[in-house]
């Protein structure tokens, strides 16, 4: 057994990024591996009693609150039980303890978990700002919460210095000894001024790597997913308009000019899609399409026009107002 495995000693020694020391306190990227392996476990859980669910109660569409529940009570049962850690953490060889040591006072372990599950929803919101870009002021502070541990002396993030926990090593509390040696660790590193427990960079490149990786998935994906979205909500109002275009078409070939109204088709036009928007009958057979629910689209109007060529009557899509051709399906592309 080295030096530093005996009991009741704490390396105390600098490390090579902090003037306090950091050895008792576990790893940020060792944090953020439990807390997505527990996440993933909460979310297949969630998933398997959504689909068995309605004999037992639960409404349909209730996946978010059940996960929320049961994210709640797994954290608090696990941080409050003699594991101190929840079972993905045990076999990280963590531990979640309060500034002595010892096990988390069941309303501390209360607040941890509330605050953790908390920041872990501002956190996938981010999934949600490239559609409700205020939402970012749900996710920078919970990114700032998780992020704090990487400037902290003892490696705690803000939901952490609120319920007075931190998160340690399973060795480094085996035994009363150790438990001392850790409390004395923590408040000679709290009365250290700041220029000493200041991080250097090379101690902060790998896990800011880490959450700029994920940042930039998370967003990307969720750009990705909310075009395809707009795309398909655009694609389905230019459908709906294929029983006008069709009657207007047959008007025209009887009679040989444009019908002028709704009226003279025999055709009602849709006053409103599903999801928010209508089209409308203008000069010329010219069909507009408004979109009145998401703020996006609010801003444009789509256009279809008829045009000749020979006996074919072809109809062509554009987009009037600020758009990413991205979004357009590919016929209403200029």
């Amino acid at each position: 057994m080295s030096e530093y495995e005996q009991p009741g000693h704490v390396d105390t020694k600098r490390d090579a990024s902090y003037g306090a020391s950091t050895a008792p306190f576990a790893e940020f990227e060792r944090r953020v591996a439990a807390a997505i392996i527990d996440l993933a476990a909460i979310f297949f859980l969630t998933i398997w009693l959504s689909s068995i669910g309605q004999p037992f109660g639960l409404p349909p569409g209730s996946g978010g609150s059940t996960f929320v529940v049961l994210a709640l009570l797994y954290f608090f049962a696990s941080w409050a039980s003699p594991l101190r850690a929840t079972p993905v953490q045990w076999l990280l060889r963590m531990r979640v303890v309060d500034r002595s040591g010892e096990r988390l006072q069941t309303f501390r372990a209360a607040i941890r978990a509330v605050l953790f599950v908390s920041g872990t929803i501002g956190v996938w919101t981010l999934r949600k700002v490239p559609e409700t870009p205020w939402f970012l002021i749900i996710v920078i502070p919970s990114f700032v919460m998780f992020c704090a541990t990487l400037f902290n002396a003892n490696r705690q993030g803000l939901h952490d210095i609120v319920a007075e926990s931190v998160v340690v090593l399973a060795r480094m509390i085996r035994s009363p000894a150790d438990r001392r040696a850790l409390r004395d660790c923590i408040e000679q590193n709290t009365k250290l001024p700041w220029s000493t427990k200041r991080p250097k960079a090379s101690r902060i490149v790998l896990p800011l790597i880490l959450i700029i990786v994920v940042v930039f998935g998370i967003y990307n994906m969720a750009l990705v997913r909310y075009e395809m979205g707009l795309r398909a909500r655009i694609s389905y109002a230019y459908q709906q308009t294929a029983s006008l275009r069709t009657a207007l078409e047959t008007s025209y070939r009887t009679s040989g000019g444009w019908a002028a109204s709704e009226e003279e088709l025999g055709t009602p036009l849709q006053k409103n899609f599903p999801d928010g928007g209508y089209y409308a009958l203008e000069d010329n057979a010219v069909i507009r399409i408004r979109f009145t629910v998401i703020p996006r689209l609010k801003p444009i109007s789509l256009l279809i026009t008829p045009r000749w060529e020979g006996e074919d009557l072809l109809w062509q899509c554009r987009a009037e107002g600020e758009i990413s051709g991205g979004v357009l399906p590919a016929h209403c592309r200029n």
